[in-house]
């Protein structure tokens, strides 16, 4: 096995066009995906095209984005020259696999929080394969237990003023409510484990409020 791999040449993908019925599917590719799933891929393949390169074996089969040349075919581009990243030799079994697994493989993890405040308009259409209640989860298993307050949540300075309250279960409602208020985000409460209060006063919310309705 060491003689043959010191014959191969060293591999390298090298940028070429195939159109989508010339690939041939991989069919032990352990990636998958739902009908509910293809229907997005589809919808933002339809919008944007193929942003990234499917990577191709020297015999034309698919090494990565297997999803998105059957959604290709589906809609019918199946015979539109597309671009691909193929090997310039046909791979050993084990080199397959290996880069089918780096090509799936997510190596980085999503800012939960970066998220939440940049990207919610976004995800709001799509989910983008962001598991939310996983990431959730994981948040609490790092910061540990959180003290749960009693309803109502009230800022200190209730204490002089009324106040009415909103509350927000989620990030992404916080983050929808402070847009559409137009609020920054302010810690008002006594401990810092307990949630995050926004305060704004009357006269904001009112302009806030005639401005959501012209």
């Amino acid at each position: 096995m060491v003689t043959q791999l010191n014959s191969l040449a060293a591999l390298a993908f090298v940028n070429a066009t195939r159109t989508p019925n010339e690939l041939i599917e991989f069919d032990k590719n352990p990636r998958k995906i739902s009908a509910a799933k293809k229907k997005q891929l589809a919808d933002l393949v339809r919008k944007y095209g193929m942003i990234s390169t499917p990577v191709v074996d020297a015999d034309n089969t698919l090494v990565s984005g297997h999803q998105r040349i059957k959604v290709l075919q589906i809609i019918g581009e199946g015979d539109k020259p597309i671009d691909v990243r193929i090997a310039n030799r046909k791979m050993t079994q084990a080199e397959f696999k290996e880069v089918n697994l780096i090509e799936n493989a997510k190596f980085g993890e999503w800012d939960t929080e970066l998220l939440q405040q940049e990207f919610t308009e976004f995800l709001d259409e799509f989910d983008f394969g962001i598991d939310f209640g996983a990431l959730e989860k994981e948040i609490a298993q790092a910061t540990g237990p959180q003290e749960t307050p009693e309803l109502p949540i009230v800022p200190k300075m209730m204490e002089k003023y009324q106040a009415f309250v909103i509350v927000c279960k989620t990030d992404i409602e916080a983050t929808n409510i402070g847009e559409c208020l137009g609020i920054d985000r302010a810690k008002s409460y006594k401990s810092s484990k307990i949630g995050i209060s926004n305060v704004i006063s009357a006269e904001q919310f009112q302009d806030a409020w005639k401005k959501s309705r012209s």
